[in-house]
């Protein structure tokens, strides 16, 4: 997979993991928290990040979580998340809104630099 798709792709995990929090417990991810489920993530993925990178996604993770709740086409009309991932926690690209979501991230120009 080329770089820039991993980096989306983590990114995309990373943000919905942060709205799939919000939504079940009312409280976004702490750091250690989005630090273990990004190694948890390029572990499963057999990927490597250096830690600058594993940083930056995370803070531009939170950030877009919350701007997509904000905005609240995400999550509008839907009980809950748990539709963001298949039952193995692999991203579910199967959903139309996940889509939009990954595509988000492969258009954001801040990842990978």
């Amino acid at each position: 997979m080329h770089r820039l798709e991993t980096n989306a792709e983590l990114l995309c995990f990373l943000t919905l993991s942060e709205i799939f929090a919000f939504r079940t417990t009312g409280a976004w991810l702490q750091p250690h928290h989005l630090v273990e489920s990004t190694r948890i993530w390029l572990r499963r993925h057999d990927h490597h990040a250096d830690w600058r990178l594993r940083v930056e996604l995370s803070r531009m993770a939170a950030d877009l979580a919350q701007q997509l709740m904000n905005a609240g086409d995400i999550v509008r009309g839907q009980p809950d998340a748990s539709w963001f991932f298949t039952r193995d926690m692999q991203i579910n690209f199967a959903s139309p809104r996940v889509i939009v979501v990954y595509a988000t991230m492969r258009g954001c120009p801040e990842q990978g630099h």
